[in-house]
């Protein structure tokens, strides 16, 4: 069974320095999170987009499901009391380390999920971000409609409103775990890989992770990122 491999971009303080310690992830509310669009489209409104564009039997089946008011005003309810802990798909990224990473100043986590992870509660599951101009009113038109358990569409329509976001945000390549509710979740700390520092991260930064993942019992690779010479911009890892 593969293993999902996944990238945590972190500043480096005491939350990090915490989360090492004990062995744990944070899932935050979705209002939390630095994009006010993010985790609030409309969802009648994406319902009526799609609607306005799909034709015959499915058409007909996402007019009943705009009938359903209580449905859908369930699943915003259930949306405010999720949590999403975001991932990157590459640790070769050169925005991600400056936007979450501090400036290149902070690390890289490397984790190893196995997938008996994404389906023992509290988690609902992982998926892949979708960017678009109108993500989620494709998905009600493409997946939506031949959902027929009125339990699998709700889980499945509030991991696409988690998992859709626009364009822009593109270069992030994000993944994200949800759980049924925000805080924080502890982990298996062989799931934890890897752990890579900036450029700019200070000596007695990596001395102070270094010596604390030793004293914790982890048993994890380290790294940091250089300039790949080969390349006028290039990055690339060097072990320590």
């Amino acid at each position: 069974m593969t293993d999902y491999v996944l990238f945590k971009f972190k500043k480096i303080d005491k939350t990090l320095l915490k989360s090492l310690v004990h062995g744990e992830i944070y899932f935050a509310q979705p209002e939390r999170l630095n994009d006010p669009f993010d985790c609030s489209v409309d969802i009648f409104n994406a319902l009526e987009k799609a609607i306005s564009r799909s034709q015959s039997t499915i058409r007909t089946r996402l007019e009943q499901l705009r009938a359903m008011n209580c449905f859908i005003d369930k699943v915003q309810a259930d949306l405010r009391h999720v949590g999403v802990c975001s991932f990157s798909l590459e640790l070769i990224n050169p925005l991600m380390w400056s936007h979450y990473a501090d400036g290149h100043r902070g690390v890289c986590l490397t984790y190893a999920f196995p997938e008996s992870f994404f389906y023992v509660e509290p988690i609902i599951g992982i998926d892949q971000v979708d960017y678009g101009l109108n993500p989620l009113s494709k998905w009600f038109i493409e997946e939506a409609a031949n959902i027929n358990s009125f339990e699998q569409l709700s889980i499945a329509l509030i991991k696409k409103v988690l998992t859709v976001k626009s364009l822009s945000w593109g270069y992030e390549k994000e993944v994200r775990i949800i759980r049924r509710s925000d805080g924080v979740q502890r982990l298996d700390r062989r799931h934890l890989k890897q752990i890579c520092f900036g450029m700019s991260t200070s000596e007695s930064d990596i001395q102070l992770v270094k010596e604390l993942i030793e004293n914790c019992g982890y048993e994890v690779t380290l790294c940091k990122i250089v300039r790949d010479e080969s390349m006028d911009f290039g990055l690339k890892t060097v072990e320590l």
